[in-house]
């Protein structure tokens, strides 16, 4: 079970859930967002899937005023909740936008179970999620798993 963030913040962000026209959408943003990172951990950058075969279950865009700036997705398990991608487009990063769909994931929560989320060690949105109160809970030459309660 995913859970659904529907509403609009005082900000003009909403999201929506994704539908099949998204799909080149999300391949993009994660390619803007990931590539660079992934070539400093490994040397090569590759799609992890096609358009055609991109699974958008449990994925939501990000919409500023309408417009697609980037995708969220997560998963619910028993004991937590994992945010498998949250992902902002390089013209809208840094204006708090990845903070405030962060808030309405914690919002949403459901039975305040802790938030979960792995970062490549490349990627400096550590700070970010250390800053919104994640905390390192495991470390390894290629990630951090980090979790908030």
């Amino acid at each position: 079970m995913t859970p659904k963030y529907e509403k609009a913040s005082n900000n003009g962000l909403r999201l929506r859930e994704a539908a099949d026209p998204d799909r080149r959408f999300v391949l993009w943003v994660e390619e803007v967002c990931m590539k660079e990172y992934a070539i400093a951990l490994w040397g090569k950058w590759l799609r992890s899937t096609t358009v055609k075969t991109v699974d958008i279950a449990g994925h939501q865009i990000i919409e500023l005023n309408s417009q697609a700036i980037g995708c969220v997705a997560t998963t619910r398990f028993e004991n937590y909740v994992q945010i498998d991608k949250l992902y902002i487009s390089p013209d809208f990063q840094n204006r708090g936008f990845g903070a405030d769909v962060l808030r309405q994931i914690d919002d949403a929560r459901p039975d305040d179970l802790p938030l979960r989320l792995s970062v490549l060690t490349t990627n400096p949105a550590l700070k970010f999620y250390l800053r919104e109160g994640f905390s390192v809970e495991k470390e390894d030459p290629e990630r951090y798993t980090l979790l908030k309660k």
